[in-house]
C-alpha cells in the first residue's frame, strides 16, 4: 500500500482519524484512503504527480509507486491534453472545477476516462483532485443510444406497420408505415386505440384472444383494413411486452401486408375449383403420375371409361395394358421418368371391364421440382377406338374412291379413244370426199357431215375436259406467256368466223408487247376463242368486238372481251357458266354445245385466275380473264405445233415409205386412201406394235406413223425399241393418237418424235406432215 505522507501546507489531521486534532492517525488515514474506490490526486503546478491512492493506480493497471514523479500530461490522450495545459491560466483563479473528463493510458495501452473533480491552491502551487472511472459507463451509453437508433431505423424503414399498445388498447408507439397507412401522425396516434384509427374495419382483441396472449406469449391472425392504398389484407402478429419480473406492460404488433398472398391464394383456390370441375366432367381421363411411375390419382372418367360403376375400388390402368402393347407403353414412361424426355405419347390397348379391348391415345408431361428432377406427370388418356374403327373405314373408302378416279381415268382415256375412232373416219373420209370435186349437192352435203362431225368433236372434246378438271386429271403446262401474242393469234383465228357473221374484231397490238401471264397457252388460246366465237354468234350483224388488255389494281392481268350483242338478262347471269345452259339460244338458231363457257370458267380458275361476266340486255356483254402476272415475259416460240405443217411440195421422184402401226381397220383404211393422193407415197401397214418393229427393220421406212393406243405393247417401248436399234434409229417417227394430253406430247417431242396428229386425223395435216418429212429427205 502506498504510505502517505503528510504534503506541505496540508494542516492538520482531522480528529475523525485518531489525531487529536492537531496530528493524525497515519495507518488509520492511509487504511480509509487505499480502500476508497474513488482517484484521489494531488500534484504540482507543472502537472507532476506528487501523492495519488491505489484507485489511481488499480483504475490504470499502473505497478506500485509507478506514477508519483509523472506528469499527468505524459498519461493523457493528445486529443484532451489541453484541458490540463490551461487549468492555471484559468483567470477564475482558485475554485473548484467539476465535470473534466479527461481519457488517461491505461497500463496495457487502451484509454480510460476519468471524469475529475478539480480543487486549484495557486498559493501552495498544488492542485488536489478526485475522479471517478465512467470508461464502461460511457460505453454503455454509446451501446444504448446504438440499440435506440437502430431500433428506430428498424421502425422507420420497415415495410410492415409497428405499434405498441398498453393493455387496454391504447397506442404507445407507431412506426411511420403506420402512420402512413392511417392518415394519423406518430404523435396524434399516441393514446387512440384501433377503433379511432380503423373506423370502419378494425378487428377488436377479444377476451379469446388475450387469453391465447396471455397463455402463449404471441397472436397471430389476418385482419382487413381501409387504408391510403385502399382496402388491403393484412397478417397482425401481436405479442405481450413483460416488465422484468414478467408482468405483462402492453403489446406489440406488426402488421404485414399480404393481399398479394391472398390474392394468389385465392387465385390458386380458384384454380384448383375449376381443376376440380375439369377432373370431374371431363370425357378424357387425366392422372397425376409420382416420382417412381405409379398412378396416384385418376380423373371420374376413368371409371366410366372402363366400365367400372362408381364406388368401385380404383384401377391402375396400366395394369390393364395389352400384354403385347405394354413393353413399348412402359419403356415411353420409363424415359420420362428417367429424364430421356421430357413428354410421351403413346397409343395402346386396355381391357374393358366386360372383357372387351379398348383403344387408347396416352400423352403424358414430365413435372419437375425446382433442382430440374423428376417430380411426377399429368396424363391425359383418350379412347380412340371409334376413330381408329372410323379411320380404317375412311382409308378402305379413300383406297375405293382412288380406284374409282383411276377406273374413271381409265374410262375417260377409252372413252377420248372410242369416240374419236369412228369420227376419225366420218371426218377422213368426208375431207377426201370433199377434195375430189363432187357436184354441188353433193359437196354441200359432204359440207353438213364435216359440219355436224366438227361439231360432235368439239363436244366431246368440252365434256371430257369438264370431266378430266372434275376427276383432277387435267395435265397444265404452265409457263410465261404472251398476253398480247397470244390474244393476236385467238383475233386471227376467229376472223373468218366473224367475217361470215359481219361483226368487226377490233385488237390493236401495241409497239413493245403485252405483258406475261402465267398459263398454259394452248388453253389460254382455247378460252379466248370461247370467248370470242360467243362474242361473234351472240352479236349482231354490223356488230363489233373489242379485245383488250390492262393491268388490274390487284396486280393481275385483266383480259377483256366486249361485245355488242343481245347481252343477258341480270337473272340469267348465274346461268352463264351452267353446262348444258344454253339460256334460250337453241331457240335463236345459235350453234354451240352449251359447255364452252363452263369448261373455259374451269381452265381459268385451274391456271390460278378468275373469269367474269358483266352484261346488259340490248347493249352487250363484257367477258374478263384475270391471269397472275409471270415474273419474264413468254418466248414466242414456246407455244407447241402438234405437227409440222407446210404447203404440199412435189413428191420425189422415189418411193417414199411410210409404215403405219395402227389396229383400227378404218383408220388405216383413211391413212391408206390419204397418201394414196401422193404419187409414189407406199404404204406398209401393221395392226400389232411387234410386228411393226419387225416391219420397221426390214424395210427401214422413210416415216412411221406409230399409234399411241396399240393392243400388244405400249408406245413408249415401240420408241425406245426403234430408238435403241442402230437399223431404226435415225427413221423420222410421228405419232397418232385421240386422247393424248399436252404433257405426253411435249415428252414426245422430246424424245425425238418429229410430229404428232390428234384424231379425227385432219388430211391437209397428213399429207402436209408427209411433204414435210419428204422433203427433208432430199
Amino acid at each position: 500500500m502506498t504510505m502517505l505522507t503528510r504534503p506541505a501546507g496540508f494542516g492538520t489531521w482531522p480528529a475523525a482519524f485518531g489525531g487529536d486534532g492537531r496530528h493524525i492517525d497515519r495507518d488509520r488515514l492511509a487504511t480509509f484512503v487505499g480502500l476508497s474506490g474513488q482517484i484521489l490526486c494531488v500534484a504540482d503546478d507543472a502537472h507532476v504527480i506528487a501523492w495519488h491512492n491505489g484507485a489511481f493506480e488499480r483504475a490504470l493497471g499502473a505497478p506500485t509507486g509507478a506514477l508519483v514523479g509523472r506528469t499527468l500530461l505524459a498519461l493523457t490522450h493528445p486529443d484532451d491534453v489541453a484541458l490540463w495545459e490551461g487549468l492555471w491560466s484559468d483567470a477564475a483563479g482558485a475554485g473548484e472545477r467539476t465535470g473534466l473528463r479527461v481519457r488517461v493510458r491505461a497500463a496495457r495501452g487502451s484509454w480510460r476516462c476519468l471524469e475529475w473533480t478539480l480543487r486549484l491552491d495557486r498559493d501552495r502551487r498544488r492542485c488536489y483532485g478526485a475522479a471517478r472511472d465512467v470508461t464502461d459507463q460511457l460505453a454503455a451509453e454509446a451501446s444504448r443510444r446504438d440499440s435506440e437508433a437502430r431500433l428506430r431505423a428498424i421502425l422507420e424503414h420497415s415495410p410492415s406497420a409497428i405499434f405498441v399498445e398498453d393493455l387496454e388498447g391504447r397506442y404507445q408507439l407507431v412506426n411511420s408505415e403506420w402512420s402512413r397507412l392511417t392518415g394519423v401522425g406518430p404523435d396524434e396516434a399516441v393514446g387512440r386505440n384501433a377503433a379511432e384509427m380503423w373506423p370502419d374495419t378494425a378487428q377488436a382483441i377479444t377476451v379469446d384472444d388475450r387469453h391465447v396472449l396471455a397463455e402463449q406469449g404471441a397472436l397471430v391472425t389476418d385482419e382487413r383494413r381501409r387504408t391510403a392504398d385502399g382496402v388491403r389484407d393484412y397478417m397482425f402478429v401481436r405479442f405481450l411486452l413483460r416488465d422484468p419480473e414478467g408482468t405483462p406492460t402492453g403489446i406489440a404488433g406488426i402488421a404485414t401486408d399480404i393481399t398479394e398472398r391472398k390474392h394468389v391464394e385465392r387465385a390458386l383456390a380458384e384454380r384448383e375449383r375449376v381443376l376440380d370441375t375439369v377432373l370431374d366432367t371431363s370425357p378424357d381421363i387425366i392422372s397425376l403420375m409420382d416420382r417412381h411411375g405409379r398412378i396416384r390419382q385418376a380423373s371420374r372418367a376413368q371409371r366410366a371409361m372402363l366400365g367400372y360403376p362408381e364406388g368401385a375400388p380404383d384401377v391402375d390402368m396400366f395394369a390393364l395394358v395389352h400384354p403385347d402393347d405394354f413393353p413399348a407403353v412402359a419403356q415411353s414412361f420409363v424415359d420420362m421418368v428417367d429424364g430421356k424426355a421430357d413428354h410421351a405419347h403413346v397409343q395402346y390397348r386396355v381391357r374393358h371391364a366386360e372383357g372387351h379391348w379398348m383403344h387408347f391415345d396416352s400423352r403424358g408431361r414430365a413435372l419437375l421440382d425446382e433442382h430440374g428432377r423428376f417430380d411426377g406427370a399429368a396424363l391425359v388418356s383418350r379412347d380412340v377406338t371409334a376413330k381408329l374403327e372410323s379411320d380404317a373405314k375412311l382409308q378402305s373408302a379413300r383406297e375405293a374412291a382412288e380406284n374409282a378416279s383411276s377406273a374413271k381415268s381409265e374410262f375417260l382415256s377409252r372413252m377420248s379413244h372410242e369416240l374419236r375412232t369412228p369420227l376419225n373416219a366420218v371426218l377422213g373420209f368426208a375431207q377426201l370426199l370433199q377434195m375430189d370435186g363432187l357436184p354441188l349437192a353433193q359437196a354441200d352435203a359432204v359440207e353438213h357431215i364435216l359440219r355436224a362431225g366438227r361439231h360432235l368433236l368439239d363436244l366431246i372434246d368440252e365434256v371430257l375436259d369438264i370431266a378430266r378438271i372434275e376427276s383432277g386429271h387435267l395435265d397444265l403446262a404452265m409457263a410465261p406467256v404472251d398476253v398480247e401474242e397470244t390474244v393476236a393469234d385467238a383475233v386471227m383465228l376467229v376472223r373468218p368466223l366473224a367475217e361470215r357473221a359481219e361483226v368487226s374484231v377490233h385488237f390493236t397490238v401495241g409497239p413493245e408487247g403485252g405483258p406475261a401471264v402465267l398459263a398454259d397457252r394452248q388453253r389460254l388460246v382455247q378460252v379466248l376463242l370461247n370467248l370470242l366465237s360467243n362474242a361473234v354468234k351472240y352479236n349482231r350483224p354490223g356488230g363489233r368486238v373489242d379485245v383488250s388488255w390492262e393491268n388490274a389494281p390487284d396486280r393481275s392481268v385483266r383480259i377483256v372481251v366486249a361485245d355488242t350483242g343481245r347481252g343477258i338478262r341480270p337473272e340469267d347471269l348465274d346461268r352463264v357458266f351452267v353446262p348444258f345452259d344454253r339460256i334460250g339460244a337453241e331457240q335463236r338458231g345459235v350453234e354451240g354445245t352449251g359447255v364452252g363457257l363452263a369448261v373455259s370458267k374451269h381452265l381459268v380458275e385451274q391456271m390460278g385466275g378468275e373469269l367474269g361476266v358483266e352484261s346488259v340486255p340490248e347493249v352487250g356483254s363484257t367477258f374478263d380473264v384475270r391471269l397472275c402476272p409471270a415474273e419474264t415475259p413468254a418466248d414466242a416460240g414456246a407455244a407447241m405445233s402438234e405437227g409440222p405443217v407446210s404447203s404440199p411440195s412435189p413428191v420425189p421422184d422415189g418411193v417414199f415409205r411410210v409404215l403405219l402401226v395402227e389396229s383400227e381397220l378404218t383408220s388405216l383404211d383413211l391413212v391408206e386412201r390419204v397418201l394414196s393422193r401422193r404419187p409414189r407415197v407406199e404404204v406398209l401397214a401393221a395392226m400389232h406394235a411387234g410386228l411393226g418393229v419387225d416391219l420397221a427393220r426390214q424395210h427401214r421406212p422413210d416415216l412411221v406413223l406409230l399409234d399411241l393406243d396399240l393392243p400388244d405393247m405400249a408406245a413408249a417401248t415401240v420408241i425406245e425399241r426403234l430408238k435403241a436399234d442402230p437399223v431404226t434409229a435415225r427413221i423420222p417417227l410421228a405419232t397418232v393418237s385421240a386422247d393424248a394430253s399436252p404433257t405426253e406430247v411435249r415428252e414426245l417431242l422430246r424424245r425425238g418424235v418429229v410430229g404428232h396428229l390428234a384424231k379425227p386425223l385432219d388430211v391437209r395435216g397428213l399429207l402436209s406432215l408427209v411433204d414435210a418429212v419428204a422433203a427433208a429427205r432430199d
